[in-house]
């Protein structure tokens, strides 16, 4: 009869009768899940947890004045730091931040020193300084802590770097700022200059039009002076004939007014001596009348005489009027012929002198109207000529103020901007491009990164043995429990052979690390020993679980491994850990062997590396004395004992 696989594998499932053969075979099974899952879930998002690892970052810089302003750059990198909480950044001082790195409280140390404002604020000056900022690493506090440091450094970079160009821009760029006033001005001064070249350009295109219309008005004027001279030429050919005739006739005009007028002075004179005639008859009449009465005084009371003396005397009288009016006749027409005389010889002159103002007078007349006509317009275009000079005036008044503005703003400018050779140029850029230089040391490297993670692994080494150690020794001898010897001696005697190969697995692993691949451990004898001392504390835990579980301690040893691996803090800060795991981690021996090594590899604080030996040496002791009271009730024989449930 042919056996099928499959029955034969339902057989050996079948094999498993009891609730603990079951529950063991419901472990293996789960096996996966516990390694995978709980290593996981201790890892799955450390980056995302950063903000719960306590870093110190000391202030110690001082705020400087640049150019009038405050800069105070330390205190703007702290506020960036706080905004935006990466690790839980502690702020403390210079000597807390060393006490705290040293004793393993804060994973590393960011410092921002004194002068870290000064020497941003000399990008100012001409000889720009890159600031520092110093980064403490201790790879005694984790390895990968550092290199979670490395790995969020841009972000760190990023906060500096915001702080520094605030900086910047409080110091470095007052200057800039000073410049860009002074350019502000010049702009302004440009803005008038353009305004003042646009209405200086307006004032040249109103002087052009005026200019033209003067040019039009002006070639109006050219016609009536045409006309004038057109006029004068024609008055001239109307004249000069009239004039000539004129002239050629005076001259018998003068003789005859001449002839004439000394007639009239002879027949004056006669009259005026016929007058003066006349006059001495009355007279000398009128005389011997008066002597005739004064010689017959009855004569002058005779009223006939007294009207003869009446008449004679009247006579008298009107004859010596007459007399002396022909002597004023005489005189005058004397005077008259004296000047018709002058008026013959003055005549062709003033005849002339009248003709030729009267020909001017009617050509300036009509000149004058053409002259008017073309006032009137050059005056009208001159009024536009001036409106368009007055604003080519105050156009260039505006350039001439602008250009000024300009030149001032430029040359305060200019000063602001530092003059530097090439070599300074190429230095400058490169520190004003990179203002913070970021220094990191190490105080106990690590160098690389399996001597940083050495601990961690060296630790799971020894703990792995106590599930495997086991599976080829006995972890107590029956014949020993049925032995008269002591309850220590059956103890110690299943103990000892894991616990010797153990401490030698791990000092064959030691030795091939440092001959192999260069572990060389900064306290040799110090790894030597506490890695002895881990081996016998994990064998005798391992050892104790055996005793107390028997086959069922496999389980147990694996689980506490996988607890150990995710709780220790080999790899990432404990400080990452979910809740449960944080709890855990004080409490397994793992942690204790993990943070030694740090400290006899790379370095560090002795006085954890004392704490761990004391801890290990606890439960390298707890578990013997527990052991030897497993080893007392195993003395008891039972049925389960003699016929165990599961047997490994």
């Amino acid at each position: 009869m042919t056996v099928r696989p499959v029955e034969l594998a339902w057989l050996e499932v079948k094999r498993f009768r009891t609730p603990l053969q079951r529950l063991a075979l419901v472990f293996i099974t789960l096996v996966p899940l516990l390694y995978g899952g709980l290593y996981l879930w201790s890892n799955w998002d450390p980056y995302g947890r950063l903000d719960q690892i306590p870093v110190a970052v000391v202030n110690e810089d001082r705020a400087v004045t640049a150019e009038g302003e405050q800069v105070d750059a330390g205190e703007l990198f702290v506020g960036e730091l706080t905004r935006d909480r990466i690790f839980d950044w502690r702020f403390v001082d210079r000597a807390e931040a060393a006490r705290g790195v040293g004793e393993g409280e804060y994973y590393f140390q960011i410092t921002v020193p004194a002068d870290f404002s000064t020497k941003l604020a000399s990008g100012a000056d001409r000889d720009p300084q890159r600031a520092r900022m110093l980064i403490t690493l201790d790879d005694a506090n984790g390895y990968v802590v550092g290199k979670m440091a490395q790995t969020v450094q841009s972000e760190l970079e990023n906060k500096i770097s915001a702080a520094a160009v605030s900086a910047y821009f409080t110091s470095v760029f007052t200057n800039l700022e000073q410049l860009r006033t002074g350019i502000s001005s010049a702009a302004d001064g440009a803005g008038r200059l353009r305004d003042g070249a646009a209405s200086a350009n307006r004032g040249g295109t109103d002087l052009a039009n005026g200019l033209s219309e003067l040019k039009t008005g002006a070639d109006k004027l050219v016609p009536g002076a045409q006309q004038v001279s057109d006029g004068v030429s024609t008055i001239t050919d109307v004249v000069v004939p009239a004039a000539n005739t004129i002239a050629d006739g005076l001259p018998s005009v003068a003789t005859t007014a001449a002839d004439a007028a000394a007639k009239a002075d002879t027949l004056a004179g006669d009259a005026a001596q016929v007058a003066s005639t006349v006059a001495r008859g009355p007279n000398s009449v009128q005389a011997r009348l008066v002597a005739l009465g004064q010689g017959n005084p009855d004569l002058q009371a005779d009223p006939a005489y007294q009207e003869l003396l009446r008449i004679t005397g009247e006579a008298a009288a009107l004859t010596n009027r007459v007399d002396e009016t022909a002597q004023g006749v005489k005189n005058t027409t004397a005077a008259v012929n004296t000047r018709a005389g002058q008026l013959v010889q003055d005549t062709p002159a003033l005849q002339a002198r009248l003709r030729d103002a009267a020909d001017k007078v009617t050509q300036l007349d009509q000149g004058a109207k053409q002259v008017a006509s073309g006032a009137a317009q050059l005056d009208t275009g001159l009024g536009t000529a001036l409106t368009g000079a007055n604003s080519l005036r105050d156009g260039l008044g505006q350039l001439s103020t602008g250009s000024a503005q300009l030149a001032d703003g430029l040359a305060q400018a200019q000063g602001k901007i530092p003059v530097l050779s090439d070599d300074q140029k190429e230095s400058n850029a490169a520190t004003l491009a990179s203002p913070v230089d970021v220094a990191t040391e190490n105080l106990h490297p690590a160098v690389t990164y399996g001597r940083g993670l050495s601990p961690f692994f060296l630790s799971i080494a020894l703990v792995v043995f106590g599930i495997t150690g086991f599976l080829v020794l006995r972890p107590i001898s029956a014949r020993a429990l049925s032995s008269t010897a002591g309850d220590v001696t059956v103890a110690l005697a299943g103990y000892a052979p894991a616990a010797l190969c153990c401490v030698t697995g791990g000092l064959v692993l030691y030795t091939a690390l440092d001959v192999f691949l260069g572990l060389d451990p900064v306290h040799t004898w110090g790894t030597i020993g506490l890695l002895a001392l881990a081996a016998l504390s994990f064998t005798a835990i391992a050892h104790l679980l055996r005793t107390a579980l028997g086959g069922a301690a496999s389980a147990v040893v694996l689980i506490l491994l996988l607890l150990q691996l995710t709780t220790s803090a080999g790899t990432f800060p404990y400080e990452t850990l979910p809740a449960p795991f944080r709890f855990l981690h004080p409490l397994l021996p793992m942690t204790y062997l993990v943070d030694g090594l740090r400290v006899t590899i790379s370095g560090g604080n002795g006085a954890h590396l004392l704490r761990d030996a004391l801890v290990l040496g606890g439960f390298l002791v707890v578990a013997l004395a527990l052991t030897c009271v497993v080893v007392r009730r195993k003395r008891e024989w039972t049925m389960t004992a003699l016929k165990p449930s599961l047997s490994i």
